[in-house]
C-alpha cells in the first residue's frame, strides 16, 4: 500500500459510490489506473466490502456505542450485547478491548443502565448513545434503500430498472436521503492489511457542544484523517484515523489533547472490523410488508 493507494481508499470511506473517474480527478490517476488498484485492494483484501449505511435513529432506533475491554472471549461479550439490541458493528482493538456500536428499541436511559450488569465481570471503558430519531420515509425510500443494502454500487439505472420505477425517481429520492444523511456510502476495510500505516481511531470528549472546537480539532487531524469526524453524543467525537509510526500516532493525540475545550482523549489501534447489517435488510422488508 502506497500513498495514492491511500488517497483513493479516502475517497471511497468518504463515498462508497464514488465513479472511479471522479476518483482520479481527486487523486490524479486515471480511470483504468484508480479501477486497477482498487481491484488489487479488494484482492489483498484490505477492502473487504462495499457498504451502504443507514441512520438506524430514522428508523427509530436507539444507537449506542459502548468500548469493553474483556478476557479474549469477544463471542460471549457480543451474545450479552444482543439482550439488548441489534449489533451493527464492532471493532477488534489491542489489548483485548473491542468497540461495539449497538441499535435498539425502546427507554435509551433503561438500555444504558443495564448494560454494566449485562456484560459482568468485564469493564466498561465508555459509551455514547444517540436517541431515535425517526423520520418519514416513502414506500419507494424503503424499495431504493433495500436494492442498496444488497448492492451499494448499484447504478440508478439498474435500481430502476429493478423496482419499476423512473430513474429520475430514484436520484430524486437518493438525493434526498443522502442530503438528510440518512443513508451514507463508505468501504469496510481491513485494518492489518493496512501495509506501512497504523488505523487508529480517538474517542474525543468535549467539555460541552462547541463547534469552534469541533472546527478546531476537524482542522489539526485532518491530513491524518480516513473519515470525517462522527458525532457520536452531544460532546463526544469520534476519529477513524491512521499514522505511518507510533511516534506519529503519539503525536496526533498530543496535539488533540491540548485543544482548548477538549477535556479527555481516549484511542484504540484497531485490528478488525466486522459490519453486521443482515438485519437491517429484514427490518426493511417488514416495514415494506406493513405498508
Amino acid at each position: 500500500m502506497d500513498g495514492r493507494d491511500l488517497a483513493i481508499l479516502r475517497a471511497l470511506l468518504m463515498d462508497g459510490r464514488a465513479s472511479y473517474k471522479s476518483i482520479g480527478r481527486i487523486v490524479g490517476l486515471s480511470t483504468s489506473t484508480v479501477r486497477s488498484r482498487v481491484l488489487n485492494m479488494i484482492s489483498t483484501g484490505l477492502i473487504t466490502r462495499f457498504i451502504a449505511s443507514l441512520d438506524l435513529t430514522a428508523l427509530g432506533y436507539n444507537l449506542i456505542h459502548v468500548a469493553v475491554k474483556h478476557r479474549g472471549d469477544e463471542d460471549y461479550v457480543m451474545d450479552r450485547l444482543r439482550l439488548l439490541g441489534n449489533i451493527l458493528m464492532s471493532v477488534t482493538c489491542v489489548g483485548d478491548i473491542t468497540v461495539f456500536g449497538l441499535a435498539s428499541k425502546g427507554i435509551l436511559k433503561e438500555r444504558l443502565d443495564l448494560l454494566p450488569m449485562v456484560l459482568q465481570p468485564h469493564s466498561i471503558l465508555y459509551t455514547s448513545s444517540m436517541d431515535a430519531m425517526p423520520r418519514r420515509l416513502l414506500h419507494n425510500d424503503l424499495r431504493i434503500i433495500r436494492q442498496l443494502l444488497m448492492e451499494p454500487r448499484a447504478s440508478i439505472k439498474s435500481i430502476a430498472s429493478k423496482l419499476n420505477i423512473s430513474e429520475r425517481t430514484v436520484k430524486r429520492r437518493l438525493d434526498y436521503m443522502l442530503r438528510h444523511n440518512i443513508i451514507h456510502f463508505t468501504v469496510l476495510i481491513n485494518p492489518s492489511a493496512m501495509r506501512g500505516f497504523i488505523n487508529f481511531s480517538m474517542i474525543i470528549t468535549l467539555n460541552d457542544y462547541d463547534s469552534k472546537v469541533m472546527n478546531r480539532v476537524s482542522s489539526m487531524l485532518d491530513s491524518n484523517m480516513l473519515l470525517p469526524l462522527i458525532p457520536v453524543s452531544q460532546n463526544r467525537l469520534v476519529g477513524v484515523l491512521y499514522s505511518e509510526s507510533v511516534d506519529g500516532m503519539n503525536e496526533l493525540i498530543r496535539r488533540a489533547r491540548s485543544i482548548e475545550g477538549v477535556i479527555n482523549v481516549d484511542f484504540f489501534i484497531a485490528q478488525r472490523v466486522q459490519w453486521m447489517d443482515e438485519w437491517i435488510g429484514k427490518v426493511i422488508d417488514d416495514m415494506l410488508q406493513k405498508e
